[in-house]
């Protein structure tokens, strides 16, 4: 979420549950401008907030002008001082680590603690302030991971599986880089509600898009950039329309908490993120949501059910038994009438 569109942005995407008091509001305003002016950005955004045990992590990212594709995301984070600092840039084998740690309880909210168990009868390492100069050359133990690499990676995990905006806002130039498109005047009301309307902001990883991104007329081609339909499991976004507000909302299953908003007619869209950084995973949300789509069909009552509500009955199915017997019910009633 861009900074200058916070305000509206949070009421956007307030149907979640989540959004800013003022005092955060106007700190994260403060900090985000002073962000943009030390690092000269053009445009700063608002990525989330994650929720801690003991104090909260506000996420942010610079974008900066692409040299090829894609421009760079930076990302940042601060605590409740709203002093943003650069998120660990993690290789392969730290954020390899950091998942075989297997850490499924919430964030503390101190950075700078290890994440990595202790091992009986080591040395605590001293900080590097306190390092000696004259065993700098020496060998030295690797550095623990801390909890900031442990938010870097989920950051990374769920902007690449969110990342959400409407399909055609972005275009490729003649110098091959992808840029906001002057032609986009915003989705209509009816396609507004279409999945298949909606990409990822992100680089491509389906065989289609990157044959779409290599070729020599990409730019007159629209289909660089991986569509949501393609995400699994299937059913795994929720699409909502408010009629009253002229609002459009896209709630993923598998990340609770990220919500993408588009209003039609304009070119106003963004995504949020609040949340404790926990996916909705295990072998009965992944089972239940590849058979979602057979619901309507395994139904007595036709038409079938559409996705929108098949994805919906899939996450109450996870809740428990009784859940499960009430969404049949209700599935069978919904059906129906």
């Amino acid at each position: 979420m861009e900074l200058s569109d916070l305000e509206q942005g949070l009421r956007s995407v307030g149907s979640g549950g989540h959004v800013l008091n003022v005092q955060e509001l106007t700190c994260l305003q403060c900090g985000l401008s002073i962000l943009k002016a030390q690092d000269k950005y053009n445009s700063i955004f608002f990525w989330g907030k994650v929720f801690g045990q003991s104090s909260d992590y506000y996420v942010a990212y610079g974008l900066k002008d692409p040299e090829f594709e894609f421009p760079a995301k930076t990302f940042y984070y601060a605590g409740e001082d709203f002093e943003f600092k650069p998120m660990p840039k993690l290789n392969q084998d730290q954020a390899a680590k950091v998942l075989q740690l297997g850490i499924e309880k919430p964030f503390g909210g101190a950075a700078g603690k290890s994440i990595e168990a202790a091992v009986e009868g080591e040395e605590e390492v001293p900080p590097a302030d306190d390092a000696d100069p004259e065993v700098e050359g020496a060998s030295q133990k690797p550095k623990k991971l801390t909890e900031a690499d442990r938010l870097a990676q989920v950051v990374q995990e769920i902007d690449f599986d969110t990342a959400v905006v409407p399909k055609g806002a972005h275009a490729l130039s003649e110098n091959h880089t992808i840029v906001s498109s002057t032609d986009f005047k915003g989705l209509g009301a009816t396609e507004a509600t279409a999945l298949n309307k909606y990409v990822h902001f992100r680089p491509p990883v389906s065989i289609a898009a990157l044959r779409a991104l290599a070729r020599s007329d990409a730019e007159f081609y629209a289909n660089f950039l991986d569509p949501l339909e393609a995400d699994l499991p299937k059913g795994c976004w929720a699409v909502r329309q408010d009629p009253s507000a002229s609002l459009v909302t896209l709630r993923s299953l598998c990340w609770p908490g990220y919500i993408a908003y588009h209003i039609p007619g304009t070119t106003k869209y963004g995504g949020m993120y609040f949340g404790y950084a926990a996916e909705k995973q295990g072998p009965a949300f992944h089972a239940v949501m590849a058979l979602a789509p057979k619901w309507g069909q395994a139904l007595t009552c036709q038409p079938p059910l559409d996705v929108q509500l098949q994805a919906q009955l899939a996450f109450w199915w996870t809740c428990d038994e009784l859940g499960r017997i009430r969404t049949l019910q209700y599935a069978r009633k919904t059906a129906c009438t």
